[in-house]
């Protein structure tokens, strides 16, 4: 496995499905979602997480047909619990994705890639760090799509720090800063989870910062054009037919 693909919502997977819940409406997430899907009834979500997207996403189009990856042991047992057998769920990194199927469909929010403003300008977050890695994911995610078949990269408000209240009396605190390298810029997240009787809970999180223009280039390189969207909320590409 990449070495990029560990448990990167280890330390914090008791607390990701309330804080998740409590920073996005899944419901408009979902319904924004669908519009793009048009009538894709095979569906691959990058990064399931805890399955809230598609929990909203089968309570409007119960027969969609969604299959989901995850790096994250803790995060997948809670989509298991949440989903049931509705949803085929792997264990998988991206990079070396093979499942044996192609969808008509694809999309990530937050897993794999999302994307954010880094200076006004949309760009792509990317957990996976190392550029080839990246160019990997792409043309893995690419090679199960049908011809014709979406790439649906959704935005994130994840550049943006943040702290209050979650169930249970559980206060949390994100910070975000930006690294400057070299070659490249790095988001870093430091997420700490506070609840009454139990130690705090830390988490970092990187991702890679890619510019529209190399993101791109990347996705052609994988066989995917972009394609130009009304809604800003997404990035969407398209498999050669």
């Amino acid at each position: 496995m990449n070495p990029d693909a560990a448990d990167l919502y280890g330390g914090m997977s008791p607390y990701y499905d309330a804080f998740v819940r409590a920073q996005r409406d899944y419901d408009a997430i979902a319904a924004a979602l669908l519009e793009l899907l048009g009538d894709a009834a095979t569906v691959l979500d990058v990064g399931v997480g805890t399955g809230l997207v598609v929990e909203h996403l089968l309570k409007r189009r119960p027969a969609l047909d969604v299959t989901g990856i995850d790096v994250s042991p803790g995060l997948l047992a809670q989509a298991r619990a949440r989903l049931g057998d509705r949803v085929r769920l792997h264990h998988a990194d991206v990079c070396a994705l093979d499942l044996g199927r192609r969808f008509d469909a694809a999309y990530s929010r937050g897993g794999a890639w999302t994307f954010v403003r880094d200076g006004g300008r949309p760009a792509l977050a990317s957990h996976i760090l190392d550029l080839d890695a990246i160019g990997e994911s792409f043309a893995r995610v690419a090679a199960h799509l049908r011809p014709g078949g979406r790439l649906i990269i959704s935005s994130s408000n994840a550049h943006a720090g943040s702290e209050g209240r979650l169930d249970g009396d559980v206060r949390y605190d994100r910070r975000t800063t930006v690294r400057e390298d070299a070659d490249q810029r790095v988001l870093v997240l430091e997420y700490t989870f506070r609840a009454p009787g139990r130690p705090p809970a830390h988490q970092r999180v990187e991702a890679r910062l890619l510019d529209a223009g190399r993101v791109e280039r990347i996705a052609r390189a994988a066989g995917l054009a972009p394609r130009a969207g009304a809604d800003p909320q997404f990035m969407t590409f398209e498999r050669a037919r």
